[in-house]
């Protein structure tokens, strides 16, 4: 992280950048976020991320379902269920492998790659089924995020880029969704954020 990101978010700033990438069939969106965890540490953090079980909770509107699968080690397999309204309402069943890096007591690097997303039927009936996974209205194709956090300053810096891959829209609703589409990402970037920070200083007091 750049030392003058530091100093922002130090201050309590949550920073977000990004851009949207067109490609051939889709659309590419690469979010960067960075915060600071005052009080904490990394121990602590990595307590709250391994939490699958309480995602719902620390994520809560976006995540309405969760729990770990397996674990071996520090590598998980995860499900969550996603829930967005934009105009249109959308539920996705996601599936992750996720792996934990601690070279030492400061750092922390975590892996985040989505297995399997498929979109429900009916989100205003969770269980009733699945759309065929590659033959939905490809909102959400793959998922990636990869975490680096660095604990200094009386606290652990926290920077987030995670890479997403929508498939080409469906051309009778594509202008109706689009802003959907564009939208997810970022703010799915920021509900991640905030509620991690607020997760793990929930946990210090």
């Amino acid at each position: 992280m750049k030392t003058d990101w530091k100093a922002r978010v130090r201050g309590g700033q949550i920073r977000i950048e990004g851009k949207t990438i067109d490609v051939p069939d889709g659309m590419i969106q690469h979010w960067v976020g960075s915060m600071f965890i005052p009080g904490a540490s990394i121990a602590q953090v990595k307590a709250v991320l391994q939490d699958y079980e309480n995602y719902k909770n620390f994520y809560k509107p976006e995540v309405i379902e969760s729990r770990q699968i397996s674990r071996q080690g520090d590598e998980y397999d995860v499900f969550l269920r996603l829930y967005k309204k934009h105009v249109l309402t959308v539920v996705l069943n996601s599936n992750y492998h996720v792996r934990y890096n601690t070279p030492d007591p400061q750092h922390m690097f975590v892996i985040s790659r989505s297995t399997r997303i498929a979109e429900v039927k009916d989100a205003g009936h969770p269980g009733t089924g699945e759309q065929p996974v590659g033959d939905d209205n490809g909102f959400l194709w793959r998922l990636n995020a990869y975490w680096r956090f660095e604990q200094a300053d009386g606290g652990v810096y926290a920077e987030c880029e995670a890479i997403s891959l929508s498939r080409d829209l469906p051309p009778l609703i594509g202008w109706m969704i689009k802003g959907f589409v564009e939208k997810f990402p970022k703010e799915s970037m920021q509900n991640t954020l905030r509620g991690t920070k607020a997760a793990v200083i929930g946990r210090l007091h």
